[in-house]
């Protein structure tokens, strides 16, 4: 799915020139020590096809211009994955049983509110890998991940590695509580639980389904935030803030670039988002399935 996510980011943070229709002569690229313009490749084209996109990648970086920041993604994945399942799971499991007391039994007790809190926790911890692989896919030319590291504090200080955390949280706490409520109704409506329980692996295929289509209408919502997200990472100020806020970022891109530059990479986001979900929530589930039948057994 790296290759996705690049083209993803490469199409989110395309300068207003090539929106217009205009090539810029230079391009932006961090080395990990510094901020520098570099001609831009004559064959490098920004283009809304994915085929195309990827193609232009390869021909001007190589194939490893498509695994760019790789490393970190691998490296955040799985503390995200396992705190953010971790804590939903525990909280509806709250929720049901009854065992915690006021705030807690009610958030457990919605898969809206599970889902959001859920997300905020793991959000808040992998932010700054978020902030170095963002930057990493951005970059024409390989950095290593200490090398960021060392970047991004130089210019921000140590706070600077929570650098766009609270628009990743504004993308990631919505996307969550949508997600959860599309997946809980899904699998829980009498058709799908029907057809999953007639068959081998039905809670397994459920599950698939319904985090698909929790993952399609969520990334759907969502877009926006991560088009702002993405450029407020990527384009550093002398003072390693944000040049612009959430309200005047969104509003300068729907004036220069149309209601489609707030979607711009949705198709890479749904390509790599929708079978992301679906396999994540398919394989916890069915670890939960495994392990629950090994202790009945026991």
């Amino acid at each position: 799915m790296s290759p996705l996510d690049v083209i993803k980011v490469r199409s989110q943070v395309v300068s207003e020139q090539v929106v217009a229709g205009k090539k810029p002569s230079v391009v932006v690229v961090h080395n990990g020590l510094q901020t520098c313009l570099v001609p831009r490749p004559e064959k490098c084209q920004i283009t809304n096809s994915l085929l195309i996109s990827g193609r232009n990648i390869v021909r001007t970086e190589g194939i490893g211009g498509l695994y760019r920041g790789l490393a970190a993604t691998l490296v955040q994945s799985i503390p995200n994955v396992i705190l953010y399942y971790s804590c939903y799971d525990t909280l509806r499991s709250w929720g049901k049983e009854g065992g915690q007391k006021g705030l807690l039994n009610y958030i457990g007790n919605s898969a809206l509110l599970a889902g959001g809190a859920a997300r905020v926790v793991s959000t808040s911890i992998v932010s700054p890998l978020e902030l170095v692989r963002t930057r990493q896919m951005n970059s024409t030319v390989p950095t290593s991940m200490v090398a960021e590291f060392k970047s991004i504090i130089e210019v921000g200080g140590v706070a600077g590695l929570w650098r766009g955390a609270r628009v990743t949280l504004a993308r990631d706490v919505p996307f969550s509580a949508v997600y959860w409520v599309v997946v809980e109704g899904v699998r829980n409506s009498e058709g799908v639980r029907e057809w999953g329980s007639g068959m081998m692996g039905g809670k397994f295929l459920t599950s698939l389904l319904s985090g698909a289509a929790g993952g399609v209408v969520a990334s759907l919502i969502s877009t926006p935030m991560d088009v702002i997200k993405t450029r407020q990472q990527v384009n550093l100020s002398l003072n390693g803030k944000a040049n612009q806020g959430i309200i005047k970022m969104m509003s300068n891109i729907y004036e220069k670039e149309g209601i489609g530059g707030l979607w711009r990479g949705n198709s890479a986001r749904l390509a790599r988002v929708v079978p992301s979900c679906a396999i994540m929530l398919g394989t916890f589930e069915g670890f939960k399935i495994l392990l629950s039948e090994r202790d009945g057994k026991d």
